[in-house]
């Protein structure tokens, strides 16, 4: 009979450390394995290493991952999962302009590509890995990219409903990838040149919002209002 976490964590010998309830316990195996991954690369990193990153037993993280494939999935789903649960509130309580919240959503890209380390580490792992490990940047087209182009794509189909758009954005298949591709490689300089080197994320943000929404929004007729100002 397989034995229960609480009695993995154990190890059967000597004082039981407190039991975690796996709500605890997941996050600190979850950065560990961050840990793990970005000092040893994905081929180079092992379950074992992982548990003793966490100080958990072998077992335990076996318990709660199956392979070293599952724990890196849910390693990357850990990381990217707040932004797209922020990304979709913002979305779902936004009532103006379709071009404030489409700024939004870019800002908040650049938002994460200058605070949020784990993402970088990861995709900084994705971009090494990929050729030896296909599988691997396939679950992150699929977790990652589909799912941010699909929020963009969203945002820009409805604006070209409404008419605040261009017809042109309707075409969201070409545009979206267009639209995030400089938060994206502002991420990549960012690990390739280092903070202080890389170009200004903060001006880089600003021309990026300005040149996208000036080629999006519909031209204005006489008395038109303005085009909308920095959503913040």
């Amino acid at each position: 009979m397989a034995a229960r976490p609480a009695e993995i964590e154990s190890g059967g010998t000597g004082p039981a450390r407190r039991r975690l309830a796996p709500a605890e316990r997941t996050p600190q195996i979850l950065a560990a394995a961050l840990e793990e991954f970005a000092e040893r690369g994905y081929a180079g990193a092992s379950m074992a290493a992982a548990a003793a990153r966490a100080g958990v037993t072998k077992g335990l993280i076996y318990h709660y991952f199956p392979g070293k494939a599952d724990l890196f999935k849910a390693v990357v789903r850990s990381c990217v999962q707040p932004v797209f649960s922020e990304a979709e509130r913002m979305i779902a309580a936004f009532e103006g302009p379709k071009a404030e919240l489409l700024r939004g959503l870019i800002e908040l890209a650049y938002d994460r590509v200058t605070a949020e380390r784990r993402e970088r580490v990861l995709f900084k792992l994705i971009l090494a890995e990929a050729d030896r490990f296909p599988e691997l940047a396939a679950f992150y087209n699929a977790e990652v990219l589909s799912r941010g182009l699909a929020l963009v794509g969203n945002v820009l189909r409805a604006g070209a409903a409404s008419g605040e758009f261009r017809p042109e954005a309707a075409d969201a298949v070409g545009l979206a990838p267009v639209l995030l591709a400089p938060a994206i490689m502002a991420s990549i300089w960012q690990m390739m040149l280092g903070e202080e080197r890389a170009p200004d994320l903060a001006a880089m943000r600003r021309a990026h919002v300005d040149l996208v929404l000036r080629g999006l929004l519909q031209a204005p007729g006489p008395g038109a209002p303005a085009p909308p100002k920095r959503l913040r």
